[in-house]
Order: structure tokens, then C-alpha cells, then sequence
């Protein structure tokens, strides 16, 4: 019987020699010795992993909720989902959703070491130096919470590392990108041709969501209020009930009317948990090419909120859009 034989320098080149012919080998070295870890496996941040695990991204995962209870419903590439509905049998066997994971994803690229699992159930337990060592930490707004997002951007981005936070809720997804005050980047400006170096301040994570809805900076000088979808996904996060909406809206400054009647509110509202496959998938996609962005520096980054609107007729680009906003 022919025994396993472990992938050579040769055989990684030929794997990935589709993406060095795209972004060239200096990008794929960078990416390839980055270390990215996820804070939740949530469908839009397994879609975001599969596409950089394929890319040659070494992943690490934090998610220390029991499997498969926690994914059940949760959309994904990775869990068979005659395994997860076999729980109600009894018969799988009790464990964390990162331990669950890790197989899947070293059979996807097994030119990749294992991934690196943490089953702490409790972020706050977390110390702010066990995320020192990551180049790119994605994590969940809806499932962390934003104080600990904020602690967990401030320790990333303090060490040179890129924070993005990220959720979807029905047909629509956003996304918050925290890469530093001094990140530097070189622009596409033709065929093989880059600018020279330029540098980007990001306002931290926790100062975007500290501000008030009225407080934010105009996105042109004919939208003088901030983005539907930003102030749905900040509501979505505060507020325990639909009825809080309004009132929330109306102490962050904006009128009770700019998302619609109770009804309509009522209704965004009972979504707000569900992630939809193809939303995840389109986002998660956008994610990606923005993580190897920020690690190769070739190419201008998002600035600083991504917002996609999936057909809910919110967006001003239009059903299907991502587009990005900078909100200060």
C-alpha cells in the first residue's frame, strides 16, 4: 500500500501557481506566512475562511460554543448537514465548534499545517496578548459584542496586526475595518504597475461604533446622514426588541421615519439573525480579496465600511451592491 507522501515546495507552486500569475509571488509569500484567526464561526466567516484556506492562508480558530447546537442553522461549506442534524439522535459526540472544524478544514488544503484551535467559551477570559500574534483577526459584532470587538481591535491593530468585524442579516451584510493608523499600501495604476507607497489612518473600531448616528461625518454633500444599512446593523446590535428601534434611533439623532413605518421595522427586525447562503457567500468573497489586500499592500483598501444590500432596496448602488463608506 502506497503510503502518504507530505506536499513539496514544487507541489505548492503548482497549487497556487493560478493566484501567483494573479497577484504575483511576492503577494503569495506575504499571505502564505500569515496567521488569520476567526471569532466565530458564523456562515459569513467560514465563507471568508474557505476562500484563504484555498489561497494558502494559514487559519486559526476561536469558537468554544458546543457543536453542532451552535451551526445548526449557520450556512457552510465546511459541516455536512446530515452531521449536523444527526444530533438529534445522539449521535455525535459532544465538542466545540472549533475542534468540529479543524478536520474540514485541513482536508480542504492539506498542503497547510493543522489549524490551531481555542475553545474558551468566554472572550473576556481571553488576554489582549494571545491575539499579538495574528496578522488578521475577523470576528463577529453580533456573537462578540462590540465591547469586546473594540478590545480585541485596539490589541490587533496595536501589534500591526488588521481587525474586521463583520455580520449578515437577511439579504444584507456589513462589515467594519480596523487596519491601523499607518497602514500602507500601493495602488493598481495599470498592468503590473503600482503607485508608490501611500498610508491610510483608520479610525479604531471602537470610536466608529462610540459615535451617535448624527454624530458621523457626511458621506458626500448630498447624503448627510449616515447609511440605512449602518444605522439597521448598529440598531440590531443595541437594541432587544423592535420596539426599541425607534426610540434608539431617536437618541442617536435621526429621524423615526428613516427606516420605515413599525411594521417595516417589525419585520427587519425578525431577521436580523438569519444568514442567508448566497449573502455570506457574496460578502465573504468581498472579505477575502480585501484580507489579501491588507496583507500584500497591493491594491487600495476598503474605507472603512463595507455595506451589502442583497435586494432589501436600502443602498443607494442599487440591489446586489457592496459598496464602502468612510465612516469617522
Amino acid at each position: 500500500m502506497q503510503k502518504d507522501v507530505a506536499p513539496t515546495t514544487a507541489d505548492a507552486s503548482d497549487i497556487y501557481d493560478r493566484q501567483i500569475r494573479l497577484w504575483g509571488a511576492d503577494a503569495q509569500s506575504k499571505i502564505s506566512s500569515a496567521r488569520i484567526l476567526y471569532v466565530y464561526c458564523t456562515g459569513l466567516n467560514m465563507e471568508v475562511m474557505k476562500n484563504l484556506v484555498l489561497a494558502g492562508v494559514q487559519p486559526a480558530i476561536l469558537d468554544g460554543r458546543p457543536y453542532p447546537d451552535a451551526v445548526m442553522h449557520t450556512p457552510s461549506s465546511f459541516f455536512p448537514t446530515d452531521e449536523r442534524s444527526s444530533c438529534e439522535n445522539g449521535n455525535l459526540e459532544k465538542m466545540s465548534v472549533a475542534k468540529a472544524i479543524q478536520n474540514y478544514v485541513h482536508e480542504l488544503n492539506p498542503l497547510l499545517e493543522k489549524c490551531e484551535v481555542n475553545e474558551e467559551c468566554e472572550l473576556s477570559k481571553i488576554p489582549d496578548e494571545y491575539f499579538f500574534k495574528f496578522d488578521v483577526v475577523l470576528c463577529s459584532t453580533k456573537l462578540a459584542g462590540i465591547t469586546q470587538c473594540g478590545r480585541i481591535a485596539r490589541a490587533v491593530t496595536e501589534s500591526g496586526g488588521k481587525f474586521i468585524a463583520s455580520d449578515v442579516f437577511g439579504l444584507a451584510g456589513v462589515a467594519v475595518l480596523d487596519l491601523g493608523c499607518k497602514h500602507q499600501f500601493r495602488r493598481e495604476i495599470g498592468k503590473n504597475k503600482l503607485s508608490a507607497c501611500e498610508s491610510i489612518e483608520y479610525p479604531p473600531f471602537k470610536q466608529v461604533f462610540g459615535r451617535t448616528l448624527g454624530e458621523y461625518v457626511p458621506c458626500n454633500r448630498w447624503n448627510k446622514k449616515p447609511p440605512i444599512l449602518w444605522a439597521l446593523y448598529k440598531s440590531f446590535l443595541k437594541c432587544d426588541n423592535f420596539e426599541e428601534v425607534r426610540s434608539f434611533l431617536r437618541d442617536e439623532g435621526v429621524d423615526e421615519g428613516y427606516i420605515g413605518n413599525d411594521e417595516r421595522v417589525a419585520q427587519l427586525y425578525s431577521i436580523r439573525d438569519a444568514e442567508v447562503s448566497p449573502v455570506c457567500a457574496v460578502l465573504g468573497g468581498v472579505l477575502g480579496q480585501e484580507v489579501i489586500k491588507a496583507l500584500s499592500g497591493k491594491g487600495e483598501p476598503a474605507k472603512n465600511v463595507l455595506l451589502f444590500d442583497g435586494g432589501m432596496g436600502f443602498d443607494e448602488a442599487g440591489g446586489g451592491a457592496c459598496r464602502a463608506v468612510f465612516l469617522q
